[in-house]
């Protein structure tokens, strides 16, 4: 996907139509499922006794680290200690290297842990089950390799510790080894940048292809101090992309002979052999059949094909499933457009598809993690996700995601207690006392209570339906408590509540004038 970054303070509303008809007709299969309806999952009343149970006498499953055994291919399918694997996911690129989120001289900085572990929390709560995310960090100063031949491993620590969040949150991972496109992380533009080369040399060029294998070396083969185990001997990285969305586009017509791609993936089945190859080459956005570069298919070291679709288009799916299944490869779709931003079929009619085609999975283009301090974090491409959603559409989709999690891997989504919200402050704020405070995934929705500021009594429930799914200015309120009475301190704390409404802990409650904080 060719990202960008949005200078605007706040996502504006889909105008995407709600997916009414649809989740209509879905509602015996969720219920069966165990999975709630939209309305069930993210509306009630507003008091937190009617619409909350607690984690004492709800039961909470709890997050379960993946098998110590490797994801294989069978023929066109894949498999996990035998029994067929099939998943739901989504794209969290960021984990490397985040761009979304800058230093004081605009740079991109090493995503928080916070952040790494509120996205993979989304992805678990969306229903997925694998991420797909960016290894391929070259070029750039706080990049794996900076200079050409010159590694820095102590850039690997964010990745690293996203390996083992993947784990403790049952998600393995695809990490893709290049980018096509030249972005803050480098691309294959930085490899031939650096031998003086045209774009056309990445595909061909000996010494080009030698400095990108060296540096898949170097990567499968690094040791994570979290884990103890090299990446090439972590079953948690489930597979390797030869890169996202390869083109050549100096090449005349966009020729591909397929000789780049088995020279990658041979070399990547040669120093990670436990784990599976994807070709992440590029298919035309405006293609409909016969889309995929079918020499590639015939490639031994070549497990899964990657496609990509912006619209969503359906008999592409189906076409593209079919010309796979003829190669005896299994087929993913990397990435495609949940909310319909760029038109296309509807998202039920386009996850049918998926799933009817015999695709392996689908990966969701892509969860966006809370800020560190209130809200969520600024981005902007038209497909990002704020779980659960910002609006009625949204949270519509996200009910089917889960849905659609569900009937692919054969079991509901896990939903654990949120964690206790943290940093809560009373803020200034139109008619009434403003809160803020950092959630995290998988909170829906937010319970708010208060009570008098030093008193003992009870407290007071005010509402079980704040939420946060908004980027917040500097000092912005999340939610207002418009019936203070006038000239009288409260105290507040707030708790977060699961899609199937498992209330978390409760934050620690904050008076006027104190600031809450956040652990490191």
């Amino acid at each position: 996907m060719r990202r960008r970054r949005s200078t605007s303070t706040a996502p504006g509303p889909l105008r995407s139509p709600v997916l009414a008809v649809c989740l209509a007709l879905l509602a015996g299969v969720l219920t069966a499922a165990g999975v709630p309806s939209a309305a069930e999952a993210f509306s009630g009343p507003a008091t937190v006794r009617a619409t909350t149970r607690s984690v004492a006498t709800t039961r909470s499953v709890a997050a379960v680290p993946p098998t110590g055994a490797f994801v294989r291919r069978a023929g066109t399918q894949l498999t996990l200690d035998g029994k067929p694997f099939r998943f739901s996911g989504t794209n969290v690129y960021w984990l490397g290297l985040d761009d979304n989120v800058r230093d004081a001289a605009g740079q991109p900085t090493v995503p928080t842990r916070f952040r790494i572990d509120d996205a993979f929390r989304a992805a678990q709560a969306s229903g997925g089950t694998v991420v797909r995310t960016w290894g391929g960090l070259v070029g750039c100063p706080k990049c794996i390799e900076p200079h050409r031949g010159q590694f820095q491993d102590s850039a690997f620590d964010s990745i690293d510790y996203a390996v083992a969040s993947a784990a403790r949150h049952g998600q393995r991972l695809v990490i893709t080894l290049v980018d096509n496109w030249d972005y803050y992380h480098g691309s294959k533009l930085t490899y031939t940048g650096w031998r003086g080369l045209p774009e056309w040399a990445f595909f061909s060029d000996p010494g080009v292809i030698a400095d990108y294998q060296a540096y898949i070396t170097h990567f499968v083969q690094h040791v994570n101090p979290y884990t103890k185990l090299a990446y090439r001997d972590d079953p948690t990285i489930m597979a390797w992309e030869t890169g996202n969305e390869m083109w050549c586009q100096t090449c005349a017509g966009n020729y591909w002979d397929g000789s780049w791609t088995r020279a990658v993936a041979d070399h990547v089945r040669s120093v990670a052999p436990q784990q599976l190859v994807i070709d992440g080459h590029g298919t035309d956005p405006s293609c409909r059949t016969g889309c995929l570069h079918e020499p590639s298919l015939d490639i031994a070291s070549v497990d899964v094909v990657d496609d990509h679709f912006y619209p969503m288009q359906t008999d592409r799916v189906l076409s593209a499933a079919q010309t796979a299944a003829r190669h005896q490869k299994a087929y993913l779709v990397g990435e495609y457009d949940w909310n319909n931003h760029r038109g296309g079929v509807p998202l039920t009619q386009f996850l049918d598809a998926v799933r009817t085609s015999g695709a392996v999975g689908a990966l969701s283009w892509s969860v966006v993690p809370h800020a560190d301090t209130a809200g969520f974090v600024d981005h902007d491409d038209g497909f990002q996700f704020f779980f659960p959603g910002r609006d009625d559409d949204e949270r519509n989709r996200t009910d089917l995601l889960r849905s659609f999690a569900t009937t692919l891997s054969g079991s509901a989504p896990t939903d654990v207690a949120p964690p206790a919200p943290c940093g809560l402050t009373q803020v200034p704020a139109s008619g009434g006392t403003g809160l803020r405070w950092r959630g995290a995934a998988p909170a829906v929705r937010y319970a708010v209570q208060r009570r008098p500021a030093g008193s003992t009594t009870s407290w007071q429930g005010l509402t079980a339906q704040a939420r946060d799914q908004v980027v917040l200015p500097a000092g912005g309120a999340l939610w207002s408590d418009t019936t203070a009475t006038a000239g009288k301190s409260f105290e507040y704390r707030v708790a977060g509540i699961s899609v199937r409404g498992v209330q978390g802990a409760w934050s620690g409650a904050v008076r006027p004038g104190v600031t809450g904080t956040c652990p490191a």
